[in-house]
C-alpha cells in the first residue's frame, strides 16, 4: 500500500494514537527522571513528550512495520529511572549543572541503545530475539508490573517523595486523602470506560486523566494545595533543539565521565535488546492484523535511528508499541505516514497548549501509570496457578513454568531490572541448552523388527527375524553439537556389546560443531576396536555437514567406513552381510532350486513335476527390463537366481523409483495374475538373472483339469502376500514404539 494512499484513514489513526501517548509520555518521563527531583517533572514530561514526537516519526519513516506506533514503554522506563538513580547517588548534588550532567549521561545511554539495535539489524539477529522463552518474558512484564505500581503508590496517597512509604506507620498525617481520591478516580474512571465504552470515540486514558484532573480542580475550591498533591508544573515550552550533547560536554568537565561508560554501556545494551523484543513483537501483532509480513532489519534499524534521535534531545528511549498500533490500526490506520503524524500531532498539540499540560495532577498522572501497571500483569501466569491442580504431566510443566516466571518476577522487584535482563537471558540460554542437550536420536529401532527393501525368500526372512537384531539403526535430528554429542555417544557406544551393525542416519541433522565431528572419530575407533561395522547415511551427499567435516580433517579419518545415500541402502547392505556368515543361507547370492522355494509348500513330488513341464526358464543380464508399468501381462514369475528390483515411475520427474528388491526364491507378478488388470510396477534385473514363467494359460489349464494345484500355488501366493503385510505392520509398529 503506498504511504498516500490512506492519508484519512491514517490521520485517523494518528490522532487516535497521540491521544493515547501523550498522557503515558508525560507520565514515563517523570517516573525516568525522578531521581533527579521534583523540581526537574516538568522538564521530565517534555522530555517524555520528545520521545513520542521524534521517535513516532523516525522509526515510522525508516522502520520495516508500516503499522508501527513508536513511543515510551513501561520496560525501557524503568530501566532508565534505574540508571538515573545510580547517576544520582554517585554525581554530588554541589555540582554545578548537576541535571544537565545527569540527563546528558542518561542521553548516552539511549543513543548506545540506538546504537545496538542498529547492529542487530545489521547483522540480522532479529529473528535470534524472538526465542527468548515466554515465562522469562512473562515473569519480566509482572515485576515490571509491579515496580510500575510501587513506584506509584507515594504521588497516589500525596506521601512527600523524600519520605519512605512506610513514614505511614508512625506519620498517618503523610496521608493525603484527597490525592488518593483524584488517583482512584482517575483508575476508576479509565477501567469503567474501557469496560463499557462500545463507541471509543474517547480512549479510556483520556477519559480518566479528564476525570482525576476535573476532580483535583474541584476539590482546589476548597482545599488547600498541600492536601491534594503536586501538579506537573511550569512547562517550558519552547522549539526543541538536539543540543543535549553540546551542553553535556560543557558541563562534563566536573565529573570523570569514563568512570560512567560501564554502567551506560550495559544499560544501553539492555535497552536496546528489550527495546528490540518490544518492537518486534509488535510487529508480529501488526502482520496478523494486515495479513503483511514486516521487515525485522529493517524495523530495528528503524528504531536504532529514532532512539539515537531521542538521544539527541535528551529523551527517553522508544519502542512499538502494541496498544498504540491497535488503535491506529482500529482507527483506519493503515501505513507508516499514521506513526509520522502520530509524532507532527503531539509536536503541534504541545506547542500550542504546553502550558496546560504542566497543570495536570500528579495523582492523575499516577492513577494513568498505576492502569498501566495493572493491564501488564500476565493472565498467562494466572492459568499457570490454575494448572497446579492438573494431572501430573501437565502439572510439572506448569511448575516448571511458574517458577520461571516467579524468579524473573522476583530478580526485577528486589534488585533490578538490568540484573533481572540477565538472569532471564541465562534462564533462556540454560532452557535452550536443556532442550539442545536433550538426546539426538529421533528413533532407535533393530533389524528384527524393520527390514530393507529388499524381499528374501521365507527362510532368509525367518533368519532376519531371528538373528535381525545384530542391526542397529540411529535416526539422529537436531544439531550435532557439544550438548548432545555425548549422550549420542553412550548410547551408540553401549549398542556396540550386543550390535554387529550400527548404522547413523543423518538426514535431519541439522549441523554439526567440532566436538559433534570428534564424536565421530571416536565412534569409528570403538566400532573399529571391537570389529564391528559403524555405516552413514545421507553424510556424504549433505554438502553442509560434510563440507565442515572437511575444514575440521576429520573427513578424511572417516573415508575408510561406510558411506550410503540412504538408510535402506545401509540396512540391505548390512543384511546381506549378516546372512552372508549366517549358516543355512538361501537365495542371497546362489541359485535356488524351484523344489525349494515357499511358492510350491504342499507340493507332492508328481505335482512338482506337472508344474516344472509349464515353467519357462528365461534369463536376463543386469539393467534388463522384464516387465513395464501398464503392460497387460498376467503371468507368474518364479525367481531361482539373482535379484530384481520392482519401480515405479515418478512423472512429474520424469525418473524411476525402486520400492522393493525380489532376491532368488521369491515370486513377482502375482498383483496381475490375480486382479486382472495391467502391471502396476516396472520390474528390473539387478544382476544377471534367471526367471522360470508361468503363463496364465498354463495357469488356467490348472484350474480346469489340476484344481489341487491351483489351489496350493493361491494359497502360497496368500500366504505371502499377508507375509508382506505383516511385515509392513510390524515395522510401522517399530518405528512408532521407538
Amino acid at each position: 500500500m503506498s504511504s498516500f494512499s490512506n492519508i484519512k484513514g491514517d490521520f485517523s489513526g494518528a490522532i487516535s494514537a497521540a491521544i493515547i501517548t501523550l498522557p503515558m509520555a508525560i507520565g514515563y518521563g517523570i517516573i525516568a527522571f525522578a531521581p533527579i527531583g521534583i523540581h526537574f517533572a516538568p522538564q521530565a514530561a517534555l522530555l517524555g513528550i520528545y520521545t513520542t514526537v521524534f521517535g513516532a516519526f523516525i522509526a515510522a519513516l525508516l522502520g520495516g512495520t508500516p503499522l508501527q506506533i513508536t513511543g515510551p514503554k513501561a520496560p525501557l522506563t524503568l530501566i532508565l529511572s534505574t540508571l538515573i538513580g545510580t547517576l544520582c547517588a554517585k554525581i554530588p548534588g554541589t555540582i554545578e549543572n548537576r541535571d544537565i550532567i545527569i540527563v546528558g549521561l542518561g542521553a548516552l545511554c539511549v543513543g548506545s541503545a540506538g546504537m545496538f539495535q542498529i547492529l542487530f539489524g545489521a547483522f540480522r539477529l532479529g529473528n535470534l530475539i524472538k526465542f527468548v522463552p515466554f515465562p522469562v518474558i512473562s515473569g519480566f512484564m509482572n515485576g515490571i508490573a509491579v515496580l510500575l505500581i510501587i513506584k506509584q503508590i507515594k504521588p497516589l496517597m500525596g506521601i512527600d517523595p523524600h519520605h519512605s512509604v512506610f513514614v505511614l506507620f508512625s506519620d498517618i498525617s503523610s496521608f493525603q486523602p484527597l490525592t488518593l481520591a483524584v488517583g482512584l478516580t482517575t483508575i476508576i474512571v479509565l477501567f469503567l470506560a474501557k469496560k463499557y465504552n462500545k463507541i471509543k470515540l474517547i480512549p479510556a486514558s483520556l477519559m480518566g486523566l479528564t476525570s482525576g484532573t476535573l476532580l483535583y480542580y474541584i476539590f482546589s475550591i476548597f482545599a488547600p494545595p498541600e492536601m491534594l498533591g503536586p501538579i506537573v508544573g511550569n512547562i517550558n515550552v519552547e522549539f526543541p533543539t538536539p543540543d543535549i550533547f553540546p551542553q553535556f560536554v560543557a558541563a562534563s568537565s566536573q565529573i570523570q565521565v569514563w568512570n560512567y561508560i560501564p554502567d551506560i554501556i550495559i544499560t544501553g545494551f539492555v535497552l536496546g535488546l528489550l527495546g528490540a523484543m518490544e518492537s518486534l513483537l509488535s510487529s508480529v501483532v501488526s502482520d496478523n492484523l494486515t495479513d503483511s509480513r514486516h521487515n525485522s532489519t529493517q524495523e530495528l534499524v528503524g528504531q536504532g535511528v529514532a532512539n539515537i534521535s531521542c538521544a539527541c534531545f535528551g529523551a527517553l528511549p522508544g519502542a512499538g508499541s502494541v496498544p498504540r498500533s491497535l488503535a491506529s490500526f482500529n482507527a483506519g490506520g493503515r501505513t507508516r505516514l499514521a506513526g509520522m503524524i502520530c509524532g507532527v500531532l503531539i509536536f503541534v498539540v504541545i506547542m500550542v497548549i504546553g502550558k496546560l499540560v504542566g497543570k495536570i495532577p500528579m495523582a492523575a498522572i499516577a492513577g494513568i501509570i498505576t492502569s498501566v501497571g495493572i493491564s501488564l500483569f500476565d493472565s498467562w501466569t494466572m492459568n499457570l496457578i490454575k494448572k497446579l491442580s492438573a494431572p501430573k504431566d501437565q502439572r510439572r510443566v506448569a511448575l516448571m513454568n511458574l517458577l520461571i516466571t516467579l524468579t524473573v518476577a522476583a530478580v526485577t522487584v528486589s534488585i533490578n531490572l538490568i540484573v533481572a535482563v540477565g538472569i532471564g537471558v541465562a534462564i533462556a540460554s540454560g532452557l535452550f541448552m536443556s532442550k539442545m542437550g536433550k538426546s539426538i536420536i529421533k528413533r532407535r529401532y533393530h533389524g528384527n523388527r524393520f527390514h530393507s527393501k529388499k524381499m528374501r525368500s521365507l527362510s532368509n526372512s525367518d533368519l532376519l527375524e531371528k538373528e535381525g537384531d545384530r542391526i542397529v539403526i540411529f535416526e539422529l535430528q537436531g544439531p550435532l553439537f557439544f550438548g548432545s554429542a555425548e549422550n549420542l555417544s553412550t548410547q551408540v557406544e553401549e549398542a556396540i556389546y550386543t550390535a554387529q551393525y550400527c548404522i547413523i542416519d543423518m538426514k535431519r541433522v541439522t549441523e554439526i560443531d567440532s566436538t559433534g565431528a570428534n564424536i565421530l572419530t571416536q565412534l569409528k575407533r570403538s566400532f573399529e576396536k571391537e570389529k564391528k561395522h559403524l555405516l552413514f547415511t545421507y553424510l556424504k551427499n549433505n554438502e553442509t555437514l560434510w563440507g565442515f567435516l572437511q575444514v575440521m580433517d576429520i573427513s578424511q579419518q572417516l573415508e575408510d567406513l561406510r558411506f550410503f545415500s540412504d538408510t535402506d541402502a545401509a540396512l540391505e547392505w548390512s543384511e546381506d552381510d549378516l546372512l552372508k556368515n549366517l549358516p543355512h543361507l538361501t537365495g542371497t547370492c546362489n541359485e535356488v532350486r524351484l523344489e525349494d522355494m515357499d511358492i510350491v509348500n504342499g507340493f507332492t513330488p508328481d505335482e512338482l513335476e506337472v508344474l516344472k513341464e509349464k515353467l519357462h526358464c528365461e534369463t536376463y543380464k543386469e539393467g534388463d527390463s522384464i516387465f513395464r508399468e501398464g503392460d497387460p501381462g498376467r503371468d507368474l514369475f518364479f525367481l531361482t537366481k539373482g535379484s530384481v528390483s520392482v519401480k515405479i515411475r515418478l512423472r512429474e520427474r520424469n525418473q524411476l523409483k525402486r520400492i522393493f528388491t525380489f532376491t532368488s526364491g521369491v515370486i513377482f507378478g502375482e498383483v496381475a495374475l490375480l486382479d486382472g488388470k495391467p502391471r502396476s510396477a516396472d520390474i528390473w534385473s539387478e544382476e544377471n538373472t534367471e526367471v522360470y514363467r508361468l503363463s496364465l494359460d498354463d495357469f488356467d489349464v490348472f484350474r480346469r483339469e489340476m484344481p489341487e494345484i491351483a489351489i496350493k500355488l493361491i494359497q502360497n501366493i496368500a500366504r505371502a502376500l499377508t507375509r508382506h503385510l505383516r511385515r509392513s505392520s510390524d515395522e510401522v509398529r517399530a518405528l512408532e514404539d521407538s
